[in-house]
């Protein structure tokens, strides 16, 4: 029976040709394609006869055999297609499937010709960006290992797909949505030469790639502006973008780590984590969360390890991004769990994630992992095996039965010889070691074929099984204006992708920059400043202070010199000399100053800058692409003229912190990573709130234990003042034994006093600010009689109350010490 169906199956499948049959199409970017119609999906092809038609609906001959496969067959479920696909796969065809290479074996490539606008230092890619401009060809269809163009050793696309049998790559491209849409259709029509028809995945570092090298996703200022619809909204825009030009997944996000793009809450951090994901994954892309445990953002996994080992907090956002269900997981080149073993070759680090949250999703090696570093790790794994001894294929063995699945590279070559690897291409990887290490049963056959199974369940998912090719006039209605959809031009200038691109996109980028600009500062409410005020301007680069010039300059009158000025504003991305002489010239021309700062996750203003600036605006949007070249002569940051309506009060900053601010670097340095909040504590405090976190990790916790700059959640306004008071003012105590008269007679009693101090020597006075009003600050002076003793800088968060410590040191004789309303005597010896 089942022989006779299939006869009939096959006897039903026939080929169809576009002139013979009015259903298949031709688009104008070269592919051929049948619509979405009632059962009918949508199908494209780069033939006009690798379709078959079976029972009156059409399907894809991928295997190019005349008869409809299971794995063709779209009607089929999911996993049933996933495993006839696998029994029909070689060793080779497996293990390449394990690969994710590099589109031209470059992270990074530019695909459309700027001239004289483009730059190519950012990344590492100087050499790297242009081969394909220079020769297509040899990129596209080259067959050996590598081709020599212009200088630069490029892994061509035919010899990656057709010999190493590689599918997945990242393509961070640099150029005009059409270019990379094109380049893309090009590899697809590889892929779909090959044997099985096994379609490619593209992947890059750019969450907004949309318009290649110009412009990406503001990551930071998300977490700062604290809006949940404006996260998913903007992130499904950018997605649906990047998607309809031929991209696939992206390498974000990054923010489920602690000490990332959403702070070190990891409530907050699980609850946008898992936002942005699902905003990625519910507009035709994968999401491809890192780095399992955690690389970096303020801290690596090891860096941020305490003493109480608070691995559970660290899952949190994991566990919100695998309940999301992240299709690709990137694992952290550094040491894991166990201490001295690399983390992707540490079974006990992803048992967490496999085992523990339950992640059966792709993971990945992180970038580039160069098989001489695989072959130099070192240490003994918790079971007792030395890395040190192992050949390439047991440690290529120990990564797979780790639970990860593919290895990074930026192109495969054959063969198993490592040595001679290096004449090549750097950062290769090596499929045959893994058909090796399958045949030497290091990895079972089992393990192999669901390794290979992940990926290819994220490909079918996907749907470029049915259609991979991206149509240009489809893309082209969904990202241009009017203007750019009527004749498409080149984009090298804010003032141009503006006009480009869709107006919705713009608004809520604008929307995003007033939501992530955070008031930290704002003495005598010198801001917003008043209409015509004169402002002398200047900037860490000359672009900041010509953007700011023009913009400020339609709100007041811009002055050549700081004499002439009311006040005087500095923009400024880092704290280096010009800094420095800004401000020492406008101190000493006895100028107010206002700052502004962009922020990232580890720079942002401290006290050195609140005691120097009268106002600071702290901006945290940056749209500077991540990884390969950039182009163009784009200003990064918030826009100019968002900026100068800040000033002037016709928006208001809206942002507020993710992080604490300490008061110093050795308060900083003293808190643990991986715990929230606990900058400024004492070791008691700090060894109690590890014991919360540790028995609960999704404590909220109290952000107003530590004696810090500012806390988490600060952000001022112009229009809600701030309403602090002061109380509680305590100054050191001890105990004596004294004789006091009772009913009974005379006992002596143990009885608290003011302890004397020692002169010249440093103590602490205590006191409680409590904020009634809106997030806000003030300068509590501390009064020796009529004389200032010291003086705080002192911010506190709506509804907020912290204990305020302040150093003292005082010289012989009785003081009576004052801070507000408040006094206490002290004797000092």
């Amino acid at each position: 029976m089942l022989l006779s169906s299939a006869m009939i199956l096959n006897a039903m499948s026939l080929p169809v040709f576009a002139e013979e049959n009015s259903i298949i199409q031709q688009s104008e970017s070269g592919f051929y394609y049948i619509e979405e119609n009632g059962d009918q999906v949508r199908l494209s092809n780069k033939t006009e006869d690798g379709f078959l038609e079976v029972d009156g609906l059409y399907f894809r001959d991928l295997d190019k055999d005349g008869e409809l496969d299971v794995y063709e067959d779209w009607r089929a479920e999911q996993e049933t297609r996933v495993q006839d696909l696998l029994a029909q796969m070689t060793p080779e065809e497996k293990a390449g499937s394990l690969i994710f290479a590099c589109v031209f074996g470059s992270n990074g490539s530019t695909v459309t010709d700027f001239g004289e606008n483009q730059d190519q230092s950012h990344g590492g890619v100087t050499a790297k960006g242009t081969p394909y401009l220079s020769d297509p060809e040899a990129c596209l269809y080259g067959t050996e290992p590598y081709v020599d163009v212009e200088g630069s050793k490029v892994v061509p696309m035919e010899y990656q797909i057709k010999e190493a049998k590689t599918t997945t790559f990242i393509a961070a491209l640099t150029g005009n949505p059409k270019d990379q849409l094109d380049l893309f259709n090009s590899i697809q029509a590889i892929a779909e030469e090959s044997r099985l028809g096994i379609p490619c995945v593209f992947s890059g570092d750019r969450s907004y790639n949309t318009w290649g090298g110009m412009i990406d996703m503001p990551h930071y200022a998300f977490g700062i502006a604290h809006d949940e619809d404006l996260l998913y909204n903007l992130v499904s825009e950018y997605s649906k973008e990047s998607a309809a030009l031929g991209y696939h997944q992206v390498f974000h996000g990054y923010g489920n780590e602690i000490g990332s793009f959403y702070g070190d809450d990891p409530n907050y951090i699980a609850k946008m984590s898992a936002i942005e994901t699902n905003a990625y994954q519910d507009n035709g892309w994968s999401a491809h969360s890192k780095h399992f445990i955690a690389r970096g953002g303020r801290n690596s996994y090891m860096k941020a390890k305490s003493p109480a080992d608070l691995i559970d907090s660290w899952m949190v956002g994991w566990k919100a991004v695998v309940d999301a269900d992240t299709h690709y997981i990137m694992t952290n080149n550094a040491e894991g769990v166990t201490e001295g073993v690399q983390g992707y070759m540490d079974k006990d680090t992803y048992d967490l994630l496999r085992e523990d949250l339950g992640y059966e999703g792709v993971v990945c090696l992180d970038w580039p992992l160069d098989i001489s570093r695989i072959m130099g790790n070192t240490g003994i794994t918790s079971d007792g095996v030395d890395i040190s001894t192992l050949s390439a294929v047991e440690r290529y063995a120990m990564i797979l039965n780790a639970g990860v699945d593919m290895f990074s590279c930026y192109g495969a070559i054959l063969g198993t010889d490592i040595e001679a690897y290096a004449e090549e291409v750097s950062n290769r990887a090596f499929p045959d070691i893994i058909v090796q290490a399958v045949n030497e049963g290091l990895v079972t056959e089992e393990d192999f074929n669901e390794h290979v199974a992940r990926v290819l369940r994220n490909k079918f998912e996907l749907g470029i099984f049915e259609d991979p090719y991206s149509d240009w006039s489809d893309a082209l209605d969904l990202i241009g204006s009017d203007a750019y959809k009527a004749e498409p031009f080149a984009v090298l200038s804010n003032e141009e992708i503006n006009t480009a691109r869709r107006s919705e996109i713009t608004e809520m980028e604008e929307e995003l920059m007033v939501k992530s600009i955070v008031l930290l500062k704002n003495d005598n409410n010198i801001l917003p400043l008043a209409e015509g005020a004169k402002v002398y301007v200047d900037g860490s680069a000359e672009n900041i202070k010509e953007s700011d010039t023009a913009a400020l300059g339609e709100h007041g009158t811009v002055v050549d010199t700081m004499e002439e000025a009311d006040v005087c504003v500095f923009h400024v991305t880092t704290f280096d000399d010009n800094y420095y002489y800004m401000i020492e010239d406008a101190q000493a021309a006895g100028k107010p100053i206002v700052l502004i700062f962009e922020g990232t996750v580890s720079l942002e203003p401290g006290l050195e800058q609140v005691e120097a600036c009268d106002a600071i605006l702290m901006q945290t949007f940056a749209n500077t692409p991540d990884h390969g070249s950039s182009v163009g002569s784009f200003y990064r940051y918030t826009t100019p003229a968002i900026t100068a309506d800040m000033l002037f009060g016709e928006k208001e900053p809206a942002g507020s912190t993710l992080y604490e601010t300490a008061y110093n670097e050795e308060d900083y340095t003293l808190s643990w990573g991986e715990l929230q909040n606990d900058i400024g504590v004492d070791t008691e405090t700090r060894l109690y709130m590890a014991m919360l976190a540790k028995e609960n990790p999704t404590i909220d916790m109290a952000n107003n234990l530590g004696d810090v700059l500012w806390t988490t959640d600060y952000g001022m306004s112009y229009s809600k003042p701030a309403d602090i008071e002061l109380s509680l003012l305590s100054v050191p105590q001890t105990t004596e034994e004294r004789e006091v008269e009772s009913f009974w007679g005379m006992s002596m009693e143990t009885v608290a006093v003011t302890e004397v101090q020692k002169a010249g020597v440093p103590f602490e006075i205590n006191f409680v600010a409590k904020n009634n009003g809106a997030d806000g600050h003030m300068t509590v002076q501390v009064m020796d009689g009529e004389n200032v003793a010291a003086e705080k800088f002192v911010a506190l968060d709506e509804g907020q109350f912290r204990v305020i410590s302040v150093e003292l040191t005082l010289e012989a004789g009785e003081h009576v010490i004052t801070v507000g309303d408040m006094s206490e005597t002290i004797v000092v010896e």
